[in-house]
């Protein structure tokens, strides 16, 4: 395991969190994967992540709420919002803007899916 660091992956479209929770697996970290947002609460109810990844838009709970309810609730995690749309909200705008968290554009690219989960972890040990 990759520095036992553990990830979460809250993905709606089946076949991406499918692929993103492969790829980190293969990488050597530990995820857990939800479908939608009210999972992946109550799975940072339950567990300590290094890393949540979030998309934006899922149904019951969106990413940004997700985001908004850890840090009302003072869990500190590194954020890599997922997007498919290269025109974000005003909403998703100021998400990324009033936090240190970083986005990905669908379709995925491997090597930037990689690299910027490897940043973000290194960037939570600073906290």
């Amino acid at each position: 395991m990759k520095k036992n660091y553990s990830i979460l992956v809250v993905e709606d479209d089946l076949d991406i969190n499918t692929l993103m929770v492969e790829l980190l697996e293969d990488e050597g970290y530990s995820c857990v994967s939800a479908f939608d947002g009210l999972a992946g609460k109550k799975a940072l109810e339950t567990q300590k992540f290094d890393l949540l990844i979030p998309d934006f838009r899922m149904p019951k709970i969106d990413g940004i709420q997700l985001l908004d309810w850890c840090r009302a609730t003072n869990i500190q995690t590194s954020v890599i919002f997922v997007s498919a749309s290269a025109d974000l909200t005003s909403s998703e705008t100021m998400a990324l803007e009033n936090s240190s968290a970083k986005i990905l554009h669908k379709p995925i690219n491997i090597d930037e899916f990689i690299r910027l989960v490897e940043e973000s972890l290194v960037k939570n040990l600073e906290y």
